[in-house]
């Protein structure tokens, strides 16, 4: 591999390598607005410059590449880049004054105040004050449609949305209109953002608040949020996203890029807008059995001697939960998995699988047979299952499947439901016990890729809900003996 040095720091790295890449390899942040990892690079930004020995003028890091080492000559050093420079911090501040030429002081009302490249950057490597005297421009507005909300007032014109909707969701919504001062991001006439799946990603690409959530807009201020790493839910590839919660609420759902994985840096807008079915409102229900509140002790007794016990686990819960529920099957092949629920593909590079059901490969691991509803239906019709315990949460679940679930529970002697909120099914049960959500957990999935994804605890759960671990292990507990 060639080498080269950055600030006299050698390193080796594999030809073909982004100069700002590499920079980062050596913990230098080189400041940028139109670069992404997972768009073309365009270096319309200018704010990336650094200093090459032998060029006469600075470079754009994100568009010069590493070149390979000579043949004659493998171990010499093929370049050498500098980052500190008195050229390279006069020309940054000069892309920052020119920026903030007609950027205006918006910050106050600004959504992406606290997480703005164009705020940091200015603080970083402005000059601090501003010599522009004239009065600012100013574009009409325009309609982005229900999700996105445009303020080209703000825009730095990085062209990050405009290559996200060509390059990847490729409906190319958006365009760069005119010239010059009145260069604009706009749309094609009749276009808005709505039929795109995954129009969300805009605004984390937008760097300075040019793109805003409608659903996010003035809703809560970034430095209050606590931001925890967790999973997607919605789908089986277990996209890592932030959960950024405040208050025992989630606010928003964002996107969380794992180190070369260019796959995980866009989440479509089902995945986004989850959210809000995670956010409790009121106390939790009360543990039920027969209809009327219960102990969790008299549940435990009538599970016990209810008789053989079937489980049913949806894969849409964690390993640990699925390990535990699986121990109260009276025997292994009474684990049953369920959730059917399928997601239109339509970015297959970013969405290898259509299949809904987020941890299923990790009950499968652990002996549960999804596709096996009916098998189960007729082993409770001959009476070789008397009990049955059901983990299930009904935005995954088909009517069809629905429907078996119901007829399982019906002709049970005795049954038993987990559920974050009583559902139809749950309250068909003979006993119904309140589960934390996956929010207020942490555990892990197994992927359909087969890849480990952890999740962590992100709110705290109502008093008197307990994860499905806990419960499972409470209702496999030996009675005390008097």
């Amino acid at each position: 591999m060639p080498t080269i040095k950055i600030n006299d720091v050698a390193l080796s790295v594999t030809p073909g390598t982004l100069v700002l890449d590499a920079c980062r390899t050596v913990g230098i942040d080189i400041p940028h607005y139109c670069y992404h990892p997972a768009l073309s690079p365009v270096a319309t930004c200018r704010m990336c410059l650094v200093e090459i020995k032998g060029q006469p003028k600075l470079a754009t890091s994100c568009t010069t590449t590493v070149p390979p080492a000579p043949k004659d000559n493998p171990e010499a050093v093929v370049m050498e880049v500098f980052t500190n420079t008195p050229a390279v911090a006069d020309a940054r501040a000069g892309v920052m004054e020119f920026l903030l030429i007609n950027h205006p002081l918006d910050c106050p009302i600004c959504d992406q105040a606290g997480e703005c490249k164009l705020q940091d950057y200015s603080y970083h490597f402005g000059s601090g004050d501003s010599r522009m005297a004239e009065v600012k421009r100013r574009y009409r507005y325009e309609d982005l449609g229900a999700k996105i909300v445009i303020d080209k007032n703000r825009c730095i014109h990085c062209t990050r949305c405009v290559r996200f909707t060509r390059e990847i969701s490729g409906g190319g919504e958006l365009t760069v209109a005119s010239r010059g001062s009145h260069l604009e991001v706009t749309t094609f006439t009749g276009k808005s953002m709505d039929q795109n799946p995954f129009a969300g990603n805009v605004v984390d690409l937008c760097p300075v608040g040019a793109l805003t959530s409608r659903d996010f807009r003035f809703r809560k201020r970034v430095w209050y949020l606590k931001s925890v790493p967790s999973i997607s839910r919605h789908s089986a590839l277990g996209n890592p996203i932030w959960i950024d919660h405040e208050g025992n609420q989630i606010h928003r759902l964002r996107p969380r890029p794992l180190a070369d994985r260019e796959t995980t840096h866009f989440i479509s807008d089902e995945e986004r807008q989850a959210y809000p079915r995670y956010n409790r409102a009121g106390k939790a229900p009360l543990p039920s059995l027969k209809g009327a509140p219960a102990s969790p002790d008299a549940i435990r007794e009538a599970l016990q001697a209810a008789g053989p016990v079937a489980v049913i686990g949806q894969g849409t819960f964690g390993c640990d939960a699925a390990q535990r529920l699986g121990e109260l099957a009276s025997t292994p092949d009474l684990r049953y998995g369920s959730g059917d629920k399928t997601i239109p593909v339509v970015l297959p590079k970013y969405q290898t699988s259509a299949d809904g059901i987020l941890n299923r490969r990790g009950f499968t691991e652990r002996g549960f047979r999804f596709g096996a509803l009916e098998e189960l239906l007729g082993k409770v019709q001959r009476a070789e299952v008397r009990a049955v315990v059901l983990l299930h949460d009904d935005a995954f679940t088909s009517l069809a499947e629905r429907g078996v679930l119901a007829e399982i529970l019906r002709l049970t002697p005795f049954s038993l439901a987990l559920e974050v909120q009583p559902s139809d099914l749950g309250r068909a049960a003979a006993a119904w016990l309140p589960i934390a959500s996956y929010a207020e957990e942490s555990d892990f999935i197994v992927n359909h890729d087969g890849e480990l994804r952890r999740y962590q605890k992100a709110l705290q759960p109502p008093k008197g809900v307990r994860t499905v671990t806990a419960w499972a292990k409470d209702l496999a507990a030996v009675p005390a003996t008097a």
